[in-house]
């Protein structure tokens, strides 16, 4: 009877054992994941620290980018449009609503508008000349330029504009609109541009 429970009393120790190697092995075992664990956060953490401290912006979000740039090339095209289906649906007060939206952004006068199909445009022909910029700049976005190279263009750009308006209202040439939809075209595509661009590099 005594070895019998000798042999009981050791066949419990050895499972005692057993179960607190098995305990020490799996509590070890959780401290090594979760070592590893704060390890890769903290890696994690540094990455983005360095990320943000080096000033590398991130590229916009695609749906943001693209709902920008449909919104201006329907914005660029919408002077060209407008005229265009005022002569041929009866827009009624819509047409002359949409007519006046543009009003406060251009003096309209007649003699320098052009006309399509027999109505007046919205706006003059410098002004269409940037609309038209602002949907072909926002449509193509190219050259993706960074901002240093776009300053002295843009700066360029305006100055040959100003040229022609200072040129034509000193009365040394009359009213070209070629001059006037492609200084204006010119602007506009390029402003446009550099900032689609610009906003292509921003964080999202």
């Amino acid at each position: 009877m005594a070895a019998r429970a000798s042999g009981r009393l050791a066949d419990q120790a050895d499972a005692a054992g057993r179960a607190d190697a098995a305990s020490r092995a799996d509590a070890a075992s959780r401290a090594d994941a979760a070592s590893r664990a704060d390890a890769t956060g903290r890696a994690d953490a540094t990455g983005r620290a360095e990320a943000a401290s080096s000033g590398a912006p991130r590229p916009a979000g695609p749906s943001r980018l693209w709902a920008v740039r449909c919104a201006l090339a329907f914005l660029g095209a919408l002077p060209f449009c407008l005229p265009l289906a005022r002569s041929r649906l009866p827009l009624g007060e819509l047409g002359v609503a949409l007519d006046r939206f543009f009003a406060p952004m251009c003096h309209r006068m007649p003699e320098r508008t052009l006309a399509l199909e027999g109505v007046l445009m919205p706006v003059c022909s410098r002004c269409a000349g940037i609309f038209a910029g602002v949907a072909a700049g926002a449509a193509l976005a190219w050259p993706r330029l960074p901002m240093t190279a776009w300053r002295p263009l843009l700066v360029a750009i305006s100055a040959l504009m100003v040229l022609d308006v200072v040129t034509q209202d000193l009365g040394l040439h009359p009213v070209w609109h070629p001059t006037r939809l492609a200084t204006g075209l010119a602007f506009g595509y390029a402003l446009t541009t550099a900032f689609v661009t610009q906003l292509a590099r921003r964080p999202a």
